[in-house]
C-alpha cells in the first residue's frame, strides 16, 4: 500500500512539473510572440491608426481570444469518468480497468499520466495537461486550428518584414535560417531575432497544422487515435460525416468556430454507444 502510494505521489510530482514546464512555454511565447507582431512587425508593414491597421489588430484579438479560450475550456472541462454515475446502463461491452478497479463504458481508456479513464479518449494533450476526450475534444481541434491560423497569417507579415531590412551577405543570412538558435546565442543582434521567430513561425504553423489535420481526418472517419489502427470501411462508430462532427462539435457544430463560449449541445454522453444509430 505504500509503494502503491509513493509510486502515485511521484506520478502527480511528475506530472505537475512536466505540464508546468509546457503551460509556461504557451503563457510566454504567446505574449511574445502577440507583441512582436503588434508592436514590431505590424507598425513597420502598415501605416499606423490606418483601417488596414485596426483589420489587424481586430482579427489579431479574435486569434489571441479563440486560442487561448479554447486552451482554459479544453483544460478545465472534466471528461473523465471521475464524478459520473455510471450504474443503471447496460453494461455489456463495459471492459475493466485494473487500475481504477471498475468497469469503463466502451471507448473509454486509461491514461497512465491522468491516472483515470477518460470518456471516448482520443490522446493525452500535454498543452491541455490533461486528456483529450468526448467532452473536450471540440477545444482541442479549435485550439490546434486557430494556432495554425494564426501562424499562416503572421509568416505573410514576417516575410514582407525581413525583406525589409535583412542582409544577404554573400547567403550567409541562410544559415541564420538553418541554426537560428545557434545564431541567436552566437550573433545576437535584431537580425537573429527575427529570424529566430520566424523560423519558430513555422515550425509551430506545420506542427499544429499537422496535428488539425491529422485529428479532422479521424474525427470525419468517427474514430479516435487508439481505434485508427483497427479501423475499417464499416467501422461501427462512422456515421457519417456530418454526424461525425455533431459528435465532437455538438449540435450546433457549425457555430463552434466563432467562439469556445458558445454552447453546443453534444449529442450523447460519452458513456453508451448504440449502434443502431449508424448511417449506411
Amino acid at each position: 500500500m505504500l509503494l502503491k502510494l509513493e509510486s502515485i505521489q511521484n506520478k502527480q510530482i511528475r506530472r505537475f512539473f512536466e505540464h508546468s514546464i509546457y503551460i509556461a512555454i504557451i503563457l510566454i511565447l504567446i505574449p511574445a510572440f502577440l507583441y512582436f507582431e503588434l508592436c514590431v512587425v505590424l507598425p513597420a508593414v502598415e501605416e499606423q491608426w490606418s483601417l488596414a491597421f485596426f483589420i489587424h489588430i481586430f482579427s489579431a484579438s479574435f486569434l489571441l481570444m479563440n486560442i487561448m479560450g479554447n486552451m482554459i475550456y479544453g483544460m478545465f472541462t472534466n471528461t473523465t469518468i471521475k464524478g459520473r454515475n455510471l450504474e443503471g446502463y447496460n453494461k455489456d461491452n463495459w471492459t475493466l480497468c485494473t487500475v481504477c478497479e471498475c468497469l469503463r463504458p466502451p471507448r473509454s481508456w486509461h491514461c497512465n499520466t491522468c491516472d483515470i479513464c477518460v470518456l471516448k479518449r482520443d490522446h493525452h494533450c500535454t498543452f491541455f495537461a490533461c486528456c483529450v476526450g468526448y467532452y473536450n475534444q471540440r477545444y482541442f481541434m479549435w485550439f490546434t486550428f486557430y494556432i495554425f491560423v494564426a501562424m499562416v497569417y503572421a509568416l505573410y507579415f514576417n516575410i514582407k518584414f525581413l525583406s525589409m531590412f535583412i542582409t544577404w551577405n554573400h547567403g550567409l543570412v541562410l544559415i541564420k535560417f538553418i541554426f537560428p538558435l545557434a545564431s541567436f546565442v552566437l550573433d545576437f543582434n535584431d537580425e537573429s531575432i527575427y529570424v529566430f521567430l520566424v523560423v519558430l513561425n513555422v515550425i509551430v504553423g506545420i506542427f499544429t497544422g499537422f496535428l488539425f489535420f491529422y485529428h479532422l481526418n479521424n474525427i470525419l472517419k468517427g474514430r479516435v487515435v487508439p481505434e485508427a489502427s483497427t479501423y475499417t470501411k464499416d467501422f461501427v462508430h462512422n456515421k457519417g460525416w456530418k454526424l461525425n462532427l455533431i459528435e465532437v462539435f455538438g449540435l450546433r457544430w457549425y457555430l463552434t468556430w466563432a467562439s469556445p463560449f458558445i454552447y453546443s449541445k453534444l449529442p450523447g454522453n460519452g458513456i453508451e454507444w448504440p449502434n443502431e444509430d449508424k448511417c449506411k
